[in-house]
């Protein structure tokens, strides 16, 4: 696999904004198997270390999808922190995945034992978040006990079972929204976190569909780089805000001490 059918394949994943390109170092890196240059567009990749082989073929390409993600969150969601690796990359990095996938571009051969571990992960992810919401159940029926014996639930729950509130709380949610049980625990407190009904079917929708975490968080909205920039906008306009009135009081302050003479 050379350069130009890296970027061949890499333009049937997304309609990027803004060109890019794609070079093969010659090298081999022990830190990183690639790397994005923003201020000249370029996906390096170190290519000495790869396999020349099919399998080899197959891991460089994910490399560079995971370049062409951090391209993206430059020049389309104009993402330029110090932070590269947000929940926002990683949603793009598996949606690229995905279609690099679907599209036979990139290849995962799994085989049976390593289905079979996946199964079991998956299932021991479900049960951990089934045990939270019968962790839920048996609290609220230690609150309603502890009501009927006058003693604080609080305490009980902090200092006898050795639970903290915000173990309480998530479990007190889990119980009470009935959420299903074919969902991991981790995108269990995604949809907890969820304040709307409707949300948070999309979300379990969503990962019921074989979606990650991090796709399953970004799944309400269709255009969520956009939708992210502008939450940040809005806070940093808050915030804005906000010192402009501190700074008008104060100068109103200054202002009455000049005119009353006292300095």
């Amino acid at each position: 696999m050379n350069q130009d059918t890296v970027k061949k394949n890499l333009l049937k994943l997304h309609d990027c904004t803004e060109d890019f390109t794609v070079i093969f170092s010659g090298k081999r890196s022990n830190k990183v198997n690639g790397l994005y240059k923003p201020g000249k567009n370029e996906i390096i990749i170190h290519n000495r270390g790869f396999e020349n082989n099919e399998a080899g073929d197959n891991l460089l390409f994910y490399t560079a999808i995971h370049e062409l993600a951090h391209h993206i969150m430059f020049t389309e969601y104009k993402k330029k922190s110090s932070r590269s690796h947000t929940p926002l990359f990683y949603a793009t990095l598996d949606d690229l995945a995905d279609i690099a996938e679907k599209k036979g571009l990139y290849k995962i051969d799994i085989d049976k034992d390593t289905e079979k571990l996946i199964s079991e992960a998956h299932d021991i992810s479900c049960e951990i978040a089934g045990l939270q919401k019968k962790l839920g159940q048996v609290l609220a029926q230690l609150n309603e006990r502890c009501q009927e014996k006058g003693i604080r639930f609080e305490d009980i729950v902090e200092r006898k079972a050795q639970i903290s509130k915000k173990t309480v709380n998530k479990a007190g949610k889990a119980f009470q929204m009935n959420l299903p049980d074919d969902i991991g625990v981790d995108i269990q407190e995604a949809v907890l976190r969820e304040p709307d009904e409707d949300n948070r079917k999309a979300m379990i929708a969503a990962g019921r569909k074989g979606k990650s975490v991090e796709q399953v968080k970004r799944s309400l909205t269709a255009e969520a780089g956009k939708d992210d920039e502008t939450e940040s906008l809005m806070k940093e306009k808050g915030r804005i805000e906000r010192t402009i009135a501190n700074l008008k009081r104060r100068l109103n302050e200054v202002m009455e001490r000049l005119n009353s003479g006292k300095t």
